[in-house]
């Protein structure tokens, strides 16, 4: 499991019971491993808005914000409006654990990095 979704309530929820703490994209778990994980704003499918059957078969996904935007959807508070179709979604974000990152060669950084924002 090299990603999670946070959402925004639990990340708020943590936080006040003092079980994570925040730097600048980064969480961390307030525990004897002291897992963190870097953090990308994304979405929870939760339901088409009118209830409908789902045309894109998207109820149920997580897509990063940068995803969502390379559909060329349009994101207000906590819907999204992909082609013809509005969906209620839950905010949050995509956290990958750190340590993963940290393992990483520079050239395998790179290759992530040029795969992630180039294509």
């Amino acid at each position: 499991m090299s990603k999670l979704f946070f959402s925004q309530r639990i990340l708020d929820a943590l936080i006040s019971e003092n079980k994570i703490t925040l730097d600048g994209n980064a969480v961390t778990v307030v525990s004897k491993d002291r897992a963190t994980f870097e953090l990308d704003p994304a979405f929870r499918f939760m339901r088409t808005a009118d209830g409908r059957s789902d045309p894109h078969d998207l109820v149920g996904a997580i897509k990063s914000e940068k995803d969502v935007r390379a559909m060329h959807a349009e994101i207000f508070l906590d819907s999204v409006i992909y082609k013809d179709t509005a969906y209620v979604v839950e905010t949050g974000y995509l956290g990958e654990k750190k340590e993963l990152l940290d393992k990483l060669s520079d050239t395998e950084l790179l290759a992530r990095f040029l795969l992630e924002n180039m294509l």
